[in-house]
């Protein structure tokens, strides 16, 4: 007899295991997601519903944490954090559906995170993110933080192609550097830039093209040459209704990046109470009020922005907990080069394909990146890894 610990990750993990006992496949799936275990953080949750939730959580036989004043019935608000299985979070779905102060509403959240598939939607097609897809970087911004920025159009064009060969996802073209301490550009210039690069690679390449701006003016001009996606690091703050009716009308897809400040003073003394969580409301904020303007639940990513108005110790914490941000759509990992990488270990390329990797082990969906042949090569590898 041999007694020996088995790693389980995920869903398929658990099946696979089930599957090896030999097991009736009536009972497969149900037997798998019993063993697949969650930690789920409420935060703002009225007491008198955390008390509720408390029961029926101890009814389905999970666990919850709660809050002292829970206990001793004080009114107000507090956190929460529940520990459960799938195939127990889907019986206390049930049971939520049922009860009063907002419970009903924390049902169909907990529902999102364990039965929705994820895909990302864009103009008049989608992708399937069950894996995570590369972003290719296009910059044709001649300040580019990382150095690559490409002046000629037909250059921009000749690496798009060469992305797309390599396996990437999506090619995102930039004509406005967006590095730590630099100035903003006018729209004009920022136009004259794109365009040209943005017309050619869109007649040559299949796959969609996003533009990474977030002027109106631009994002008018970039999806009037058929650009798919919006990237925007002021997660439509600067655009406001005027973008997010133009990317709704023409059923784009947007990503929403968190920034603290702008970039010329985004890295002063960055500071937070819980970053991860203040980063998740304001993504969570951001996507509420695209919503608000008719953009599909679906064509929304969000981008936590590692590197954006954060430390070294906050672009760690986002990366090592990106996979809460799944709950709010895609989720968008931009690593690739970024300073705070520098900082831990170094300009070698290898760090920067590790931090790429990393992200997607992590729980980030698309990954945007420089170095794309070796990002799409080393994700490759993990997803087999995680299938067998």
């Amino acid at each position: 007899m041999i007694i020996r610990k088995a790693i389980v990750s995920n869903f398929n993990d658990a099946l696979r295991l089930v599957k090896n006992t030999g097991s009736s496949s009536i009972v497969n799936e149900l037997l798998a997601k019993k063993g697949v275990f969650n930690a789920i953080v409420i935060e703002k949750i009225d007491n008198r519903a955390a008390n509720i939730l408390k029961q029926e959580t101890i009814s389905v036989g999970a666990s919850v944490a709660l809050n002292e004043n829970v206990s001793r019935f004080k009114k107000g608000i507090s956190n929460t954090v529940l520990f459960a299985t799938v195939n127990q979070i889907e019986k206390l779905i049930k049971k939520l559906r049922l009860q009063p102060f907002r419970l009903k509403e924390i049902a169909l959240k907990l529902e999102n995170i364990v039965n929705k598939k994820k895909v990302f939607k864009y103009r008049e097609r989608y992708m399937d993110l069950s894996n995570p897809v590369v972003m290719g970087i296009v910059n044709v911004d001649p300040n580019s933080f990382s150095g690559d920025g490409l002046t000629d159009p037909n250059e921009a064009l000749k690496q798009a192609v060469e992305f797309e060969r390599f396996g990437a996802g999506i090619i995102d073209i930039g004509a406005e550097s967006s590095r730590p301490g630099t100035k903003l550009i006018d729209a004009k210039t920022e136009i004259k830039r794109l365009i040209p690069a943005l017309k050619r690679i869109r007649k040559n390449v299949k796959i969609p093209v996003s533009v990474d701006t977030y002027k109106y003016e631009t994002v008018k001009a970039a999806l009037d040459e058929g650009a798919d996606i919006i990237n925007d690091i002021f997660a439509l703050r600067k655009g406001r209704e005027r973008s997010a009716k133009l990317i709704a009308d023409a059923k784009a897809g947007v990503i929403l990046m968190h920034m603290k400040g702008i970039p010329k003073n985004m890295q002063t003394s960055p500071e937070y109470k819980n970053c991860t969580s203040e980063v998740y409301g304001f993504l969570a904020q951001q996507k509420e009020y695209a919503v608000g303007f008719d953009i599909e639940e679906e064509r929304i990513a969000v981008d936590p922005g590692p590197g954006f108005g954060k430390t070294v110790e906050h672009s760690v914490e986002l990366i090592k907990n990106i996979g809460v941000f799944s709950t709010l759509g895609a989720v968008v990992g931009a690593v690739s080069r970024k300073r705070f990488i520098k900082a831990l270990a170094g300009e070698d390329r290898t760090s920067f394909i590790a931090a790429n990797f990393l992200a997607g082990f992590c729980g980030a969906d698309i990954i945007r990146a420089h170095d794309v042949k070796e990002t799409v090569n080393v994700l490759k590898m993990a997803e087999t890894f995680r299938r067998m």
